[in-house]
């Protein structure tokens, strides 16, 4: 086995019956099988001072940066199930979250939503986008956000903020001919095979998957299987 280190896959090609994986220094490998397991970025707001404060008051994960907020307030980004979802779990430790929803409603399921409503903790504003972050001394210090509706801008002053609009698959270098979703996840078969002979997915990129560690690993190894399935038969 060779393990290449430091390397950016840019393009996957076909010829006859091998698939051929180009790395941006311009050296290309061939297999029988390959296996696309590139994960996936938390979407980001894209709003003034989010780059600079990630890590700083910004976070993604609630289980791995909600501990550090207990008896404090944070705001929640999102409308979604893991908005929801995730507000609920901050609540073991925050005296307060705040979710700021862009919409007139979330867009969670009925049941998330129901459990948000009946958590005196959890206070939901609609209608809401941020406009900016602010930092002091390196740390966050302020969310700027405004109401879509009457335009009116308020700044807040959380000690977190934790962004929950979505994921994006790492898939945007791959060829068209890899069938992916409207959301750029890879479609797979039954044996995780994409539309290509020969290219299999696994993990966070492929539709359909939970978007977990510990079943993308699961995934990686039933892959695994699958690609040897695969070239017994040829």
């Amino acid at each position: 086995m060779e393990l290449l280190q430091a390397q950016e896959v840019v393009e996957i090609r076909e010829e006859e019956e091998s698939v051929y994986v180009k790395t941006a220094d311009g050296n290309e490998y061939g297999a029988r099988a390959i296996l696309v397991a590139t994960g996936s970025t938390y979407r980001r707001l894209g709003a003034p001072g989010e780059d600079d404060l990630i890590g700083a008051g910004i976070h993604f994960c609630a289980t791995c940066d909600g501990p550090f907020y207990k008896g404090k307030h944070v705001v929640v980004i999102g409308g979604g199930n893991s908005a929801g979802e995730e507000s609920l779990f901050l609540t073991r430790f925050v005296d307060k979250a705040t979710i700021l929803v862009r919409g007139e409603e979330m867009t969670a399921s009925k049941v998330v939503i129901d459990k948000v409503k009946e958590n005196p903790k959890i206070d939901v504003r609609h209608n809401t986008e941020v406009v900016e972050f602010h930092g002091e001394n390196g740390k966050l210090s302020a969310v700027t956000v405004k109401n879509i509706k009457t335009g009116a801008t308020e700044k807040l002053r959380p000690a977190g903020a934790f962004v929950f609009i979505g994921l994006k698959p790492n898939t945007g270098w791959l060829p068209s001919s890899i069938k992916r979703d409207r959301y750029g996840f890879i479609e797979t078969n039954a044996m995780l095979e994409t539309s290509v002979p020969g290219v299999f997915a696994a993990g966070d990129a492929r539709k359909g998957s939970t978007k977990q560690a510990a079943s993308a690993v699961g995934e990686g190894a039933t892959a695994a299987l699958m690609i040897r399935e695969y070239l017994k038969s040829k």
